[in-house]
């Protein structure tokens, strides 16, 4: 009876503080949403840091305000369609005479989860050469269920991550060729993970156990750009947002299911006595680096591009921390990659107020196939785009866009919490989304 509750304490414990190891598979490489503004998503995300023609350049970069000789307020409503297939099995250990099990269960279906994130931005024209800014987007988050039975259940269930950033920013003209701006980002940064516990054979009559663990922070960072004009047709935009460190406190708890709670109402207490627990730990959303340029060939033709630095290898393990004695810490091993983005795009305006736009993009993933989780089932992907701009009035303009988002192969072969018995997963995900953003922008 010691040994067994001895291992139930540390699949209890290590299950519930390696849930905080997740933070989310997005649109963008990692656990990160570029969408913001449909004019970025209508030209793949192109040109995002050179463009400076309207409100979004106050989180995109901040410098370009100084191209904006009006107030602005823009708005976005951006959806996300993604859709995750899982095909394979989970195999946990049997004994010396029965070599590894599948666990039983279903393949889920589609994993990953429908959202919709907001984007806000707004520029104050206080002098021909000073502007402020402010923007507000989701710059990271995300949602995967898997049901209850799922065959990878013991190695994740819901994994819900959202993030609100709010900016603000000033920028300042230096010359008519060059300006500079930045300010500071403010950041909350919230998760919701559950996953089950494998207790054994038990399981097939009790049901099993349910770990949850959700927590939230505050913190800041700072976004600074430079925007230099060569001449009235060509710009370069270069951009730099910094890390995020976040100091996330939460709560870890189990579920315990009714029939075992009646059937070993001594276990029942046990597992939550060496499982629930505050938690602390820290999450680092990595810096970037981007690097912009916008050509305005002719009053009806332009062509942009965008490359992309991001240190996602700041991100190598998390370590988890109870506040309560006697339940383990446990250390989570990430081990990112950085990452480099890249994009193309053009627009045509064939009558003055319409705008026509498209765009292609390359985003490489931090995940490989050494440590792909399936709480993290991301690959490279490719992005291909179009777009619609109408001006309807003289200072109000109609955005529309839409992307595909095509996934490379994500096989996987990784047991999350070796020594939990929470098995190894074997099998390939299928990736794909669409993407969808509507907004407008008012001058005045």
């Amino acid at each position: 009876m010691v040994r067994k509750r001895t291992r139930l304490a540390l699949v209890a414990a290590a299950g519930l503080s390696g849930l905080l190891a997740w933070f989310g598979e997005a649109r963008a490489a990692g656990f990160a949403l570029r969408e913001g503004s449909p004019d970025w998503m209508a030209n793949a995300f192109a040109g995002e840091s050179a463009k400076a023609y309207d409100a979004s350049t106050a989180w995109a970069n901040p410098a370009g305000m100084v191209r904006l000789n009006w107030n602005e307020v823009d708005t976005a409503l951006n959806i996300l369609v993604p859709s995750s297939h899982f095909s394979g099995n989970n195999f946990v250990s049997g004994n010396n005479f029965v070599g590894p099990l599948p666990t039983p269960g279903n393949q889920g279906g589609n994993l990953a989860q429908t959202a919709v994130t907001p984007g806000l931005f707004g520029v104050w024209n206080f002098s021909p050469d000073l502007k402020f800014g402010i923007a507000t987007l989701a710059p990271f988050g995300q949602l995967i269920t898997n049901p209850s039975n799922f065959v990878g259940r013991y190695q994740s269930i819901v994994s819900h991550a959202s993030d609100i950033a709010v900016s603000l920013s000033a920028a300042y003209r230096i010359n008519q060729h060059f300006s500079i701006g930045g300010g500071p980002i403010v950041d909350y940064f919230s998760a919701r993970l559950t996953q089950a516990v494998n207790t054994g054979p038990s399981s097939l009559i009790t049901g099993d156990p349910t770990a949850d663990v959700h927590g939230n922070d505050i913190s800041v960072g700072f976004n600074v750009g430079a925007l230099y004009q060569l001449n009235d047709a060509l710009r370069i935009g270069l951009t730099y947002r910094s890390r995020i460190q976040h100091g996330i406190t939460g709560t870890q708890s189990i579920f315990v299911p009714p029939l075992l709670e009646f059937g070993s109402p001594g276990t029942a207490a046990f597992l939550r006595r060496v499982t629930n627990s505050d938690v602390r730990t820290k999450v680092q959303l990595p810096e970037e680096v981007n690097l912009g340029v916008y050509y305005q060939i002719n009053p009806q033709w332009a062509v942009m591009t965008e490359v992309q630095w991001t240190n996602w290898a700041v991100i190598k393990s998390v370590n988890i921390t109870p506040t309560t004695p006697g339940v383990i810490p446990t250390v989570i091993r990430q081990d990112f990659r950085n990452t480099w983005f890249g994009a193309v795009g053009a627009s045509y305006r064939p009558i003055d107020p319409l705008l026509l736009q498209i765009g292609f993009a390359f985003d490489e993933s931090p995940v490989t196939n050494s440590n792909r989780t399936t709480r993290i089932p991301d690959s490279n992907r490719y992005f291909l785009s179009t777009g619609v701009q109408y001006k309807l009035l003289s200072n109000l303009t109609l955005q529309a866009a839409y992307g595909h988002v095509f996934f490379q192969s994500a096989p996987i072969l990784n047991s999350e919490n070796p020594l939990l018995n929470s098995g190894v997963i074997v099998g390939k995900y299928n990736n794909q989304a669409n993407t969808f953003s509507v907004g407008a922008t008012y001058r005045f």
